[in-house]
């Protein structure tokens, strides 16, 4: 079936490889198209530039559809995950020990999958556990898109017609931040 809408799309034998791989290696574009033959220096740019054309889309979402339904992946179950993962509370894993007054983990092994997807890490320290969540803020944002509340503009900025503009700052963990170079010390 992949070969006639191939050529109904009329897609070259190198994109249709394109696509192949990058179904393939965990959709790595680079990658996908030096295997598909595209010159290592440009490989990234010429896989873009392919994956941004309709009938090249429309052949790699028809290669992983077979994948995708016998995962049972649906646009429902994406967002149910991402509305978990933003309902997610810290207080969902820790409580007071009212007896000593100190914070202590809740039994991991009790709390609901619907909970413990939005965790990224859990980390024993000197002074206890860390658990850290995964990006609550990337979910909305990824719901938000979704649902076709924000705008790319030109510039590179998003917005909302309903909302003033947003700018997104990086955020670093502490451990990941260094001052070197700075002219403070």
């Amino acid at each position: 079936m992949a070969e006639n809408l191939q050529k109904k799309l009329k897609l070259t034998k190198q994109q249709e490889m394109l696509c192949r791989y990058y179904a393939q290696n965990g959709h790595n574009g680079s990658a996908a198209a030096i295997s598909a033959g595209y010159s290592k220096k440009y490989a990234k740019t010429l896989a873009c530039l392919n994956f941004k054309k309709p009938h090249v889309l429309e052949y790699l979402q028809e290669l992983e559809k077979p994948v995708i339904d016998k995962l049972g992946v649906t646009e429902n179950w994406v967002l149910a995950l991402l509305k978990n993962i933003c309902e997610a509370n810290i207080t969902d894993y820790y409580d007071m020990d009212p007896g000593t007054n100190k914070i202590r983990l809740k039994d991991m092994n009790k709390l609901p999958r619907e909970k413990t997807c939005a965790i990224e890490f859990i980390r024993a320290t000197k002074n206890g556990v860390t658990i850290k969540l995964v990006d609550k803020k990337a979910c909305i944002i990824s719901i938000g898109k979704h649902l076709g509340m924000f705008k790319e503009q030109p510039n590179g900025n998003t917005n909302s017609n309903l909302m003033a503009r947003v700018y997104y700052m990086p955020t670093y963990d502490k451990e990941d931040y260094t001052n070197e170079g700075s002219d403070s010390e």
